[in-house]
């Protein structure tokens, strides 16, 4: 019977070659080459535990090194290469990557990873056909929740200010699953919440929106919105001092115009424009926005 791969063994030494060991079970004799020693030297004849992975040619063959993912188990792996043929290679921590298929991968090529950008997706290891390792996506809630268990969970500071590094694992049709590696946690990002449409394993930046009463969270890319209205405010404030104090914007300007303008939605430039007035900072006539203490009445 074929030694398994992705899984370790305790096997002998058998005997010493010029590019490193032959390793048995007594009925298989398996290749440990210098290079994946891992600054061990075995003795002939001892017993040694190694991994065994699939060589370039299908082979079993054995490593010293530690993978990040071996079968049975789940991990975050970095995506580093990419074949238009056959589909994303993963980082294993050992010289052979993993493959993950193509089809694996959502339909929408536009959500794909990317590669050596340090984008991350939750594996697990399967095989194909001829019994060689393969990576395959982590989707099922299941898994995940076992994933989550496996580590410590640290408790997130209470504060919904504060923005957190998330890898996105899961993609949905009304949002994403992030998690957030820092403190083994998995929220939801809605895409109400998104500033742009992430990608599967790309790293983001959110920050807790709600807590469930189950404890999973709501997670948002967007500012809280007392500091998103002071930012936007600040920008209109600067637009209106390069232009001597007097804008031909107001409420009633369209949101296509606020848009191609401000970069804000209606409802943002509103609520900073109704910031500014309350302060007395600037008033509104005729269609226009002016700063109280502007030294131009010029409409530029």
């Amino acid at each position: 019977m074929a030694l398994e791969t992705g899984i370790y063994h305790s096997l002998r030494v058998a005997r010493q070659v010029d590019f490193g060991y032959f390793l048995t079970d007594e009925y298989e004799d398996v290749l440990l080459h210098e290079s994946e020693l891992a600054g061990e030297t075995p003795i002939v004849g001892e017993m040694i535990t190694v991994f065994l992975y699939n060589d370039h040619k299908g082979r079993a063959a054995a490593t010293l090194e530690r993978p990040f993912l071996e079968f049975d188990d789940y991990a975050l792996l970095e995506v580093m290469d990419y074949s238009p043929r056959m589909g994303f290679f993963l980082e294993n921590g050992i010289s052979k990557q993993l493959l993950l298929p193509i089809d694996q991968l959502p339909t929408d090529r536009d959500r794909w990873p990317r590669s050596n950008e340090r984008y991350r997706v939750l594996a697990k290891m399967t095989f194909d056909k001829q019994g060689r390792m393969l990576a395959a996506l982590v989707s099922e809630e299941s898994e995940i929740d076992e994933f989550l268990a496996k580590r410590e969970t640290i408790e997130l500071p209470d504060s919904r200010k504060d923005f957190y590094n998330g890898v996105v694992i899961k993609l949905m049709s009304i949002g994403v699953m992030v998690y957030l590696p820092d403190y083994n946690q998995l929220g939801f990002l809605h895409i109400s919440e998104q500033t742009h449409i992430p990608r599967l394993g790309e790293k983001i930046s959110v920050r807790v929106s709600y807590t469930r009463e189950d404890g999973r969270i709501n997670l948002s890319m967007k500012q809280v919105r007392e500091v998103s209205r002071l930012e936007d405010a600040d920008l209109i404030l600067n637009f209106l001092q390069e232009r001597g104090g007097a804008m031909p914007y107001s409420d009633n300007t369209s949101p296509e115009i606020i848009k191609q303008k401000f970069k804000l939605s209606k409802a943002a430039f509103k609520r900073a424009l109704g910031k500014l007035m309350s302060e007395r900072v600037i008033y509104q006539q005729d269609g226009w926005t002016y700063m109280t203490d502007r030294n131009s009445t010029d409409r530029n």
